[in-house]
C-alpha cells in the first residue's frame, strides 16, 4: 500500500496526539484497575454500528486458569484502544466497540479474518481446538500470538501448534516481510518489550504453501500490553506508537490477504 506509507508521518503524529490527548485526560488509570474483580464478558458493550471490521479474542483451554486466565489479558482495552486507532487512521470500517470473545472450539471461529490469542504460551490445547483452527487457518485466517516469553512458553506454543498444522515449521521474521510494511513502513523489530520478558523480542511465522503468511507470533514480548495502557501514560508514548503500528499493519495485511 504506497498510499499508506506515504502517511507515516502524519499517522505517527496522530497515534502520539491520540496518546498524549487522553494520558492528560484519563486519572491513575492503571492504579484503578489494579485488584480489579474478573469481568463479565456478556456485560461488555456491543458496538452501535455494523461494522466490517470486528477484532476477535480467543478463550482457549490453559494450564493457568486462574482468577484471570491469560487469554484474558488486557481484555476489553487493549482492543478498544486499537480499534479507536485502526478506525481514525485507516479505511477500515470500525470502532472502539467491535470486538467479540470466541471460543477456539465454536464454529464461530469461521466468521473473523484475525485471531488475536494472549499468553499461548499455557495452552493445554485440546483435540477439537486443534481442529478447528487447523480448520480455520487452512481456509485463509491469520492469527496474532502475543504475551509470552521464555523457552518453556515457546516450546508449549510450538507443540501446540504441531498438532493444528503438522509438518509446519516455525521461521523468524524479518524486517521486509510484507506484513510489517503492509501499512506503516516499520524500519526495525528491535522492540523494547512493556515489561522485563526473558529475553529480546522476536517475531515468528508460519507460511502456507504460497507464501501467505497464517500466523504471527510476538515472542518475548507483550504488544497489547502497549495497546491497553496507550491511554493511561504509563509507558513512554513512542513506544505505545509503536505497539499500534505492528497491530494496524497485522490487521491491513490480514484483510488484502
Amino acid at each position: 500500500m504506497r498510499g499508506g506509507r506515504t502517511l507515516v508521518s502524519s499517522v505517527s503524529l496522530g497515534l502520539v496526539l491520540f496518546a498524549a490527548a487522553f494520558a492528560f485526560s484519563q486519572r491513575s488509570i492503571f492504579d484503578r484497575f489494579r485488584g480489579q474483580e474478573p469481568f463479565d464478558i456478556a456485560e461488555t458493550e456491543r458496538p452501535s454500528i455494523v461494522p466490517s471490521f470486528e477484532f476477535a479474542r480467543v478463550r482457549f483451554t490453559s494450564y493457568r486458569e486462574g482468577r484471570r486466565p491469560g487469554w484474558s489479558h488486557d481484555f476489553p482495552r487493549a482492543e478498544r484502544n486499537l480499534l479507536t486507532i485502526l478506525s481514525e487512521m485507516t479505511g477500515v470500517h470500525t470502532e472502539p466497540r467491535a470486538h467479540a470473545v470466541v471460543e477456539l472450539a465454536s464454529p464461530d471461529l469461521m466468521s473473523y479474518p484475525i485471531l488475536y490469542f494472549s499468553e499461548p504460551g499455557g495452552w493445554a490445547i485440546t483435540p477439537e481446538e486443534a481442529e478447528n483452527l487447523r480448520s480455520y487457518l487452512l481456509r485463509g485466517g491469520f492469527a496474532i500470538f502475543d504475551d509470552f516469553d521464555g523457552p518453556w512458553d515457546w516450546e508449549n506454543f510450538e507443540n501446540a501448534m504441531a498438532l493444528v498444522l503438522p509438518g509446519s515449521h516455525f521461521v523468524e521474521l524479518t524486517v521486509d516481510e510484507p506484513v510489517f510494511q503492509s501499512f506503516f513502513h516499520i524500519e526495525s523489530l528491535d522492540m523494547v518489550p512493556p515489561y522485563g520478558a526473558y529475553a529480546v523480542p522476536t517475531f515468528h511465522g508460519l507460511k502456507d504453501d504460497s507464501g501467505r503468511l497464517q500466523v504471527v507470533a510476538n515472542f518475548n514480548n507483550d504488544i497489547g500490553d502497549y495497546w491497553e495502557w496507550s491511554d493511561a501514560g504509563y509507558y513512554p508514548i513512542e513506544l505505545s506508537n509503536e505497539g499500534f503500528k505492528f497491530g494496524v499493519n497485522y490487521v491491513i495485511y490480514a484483510m488484502m490477504h
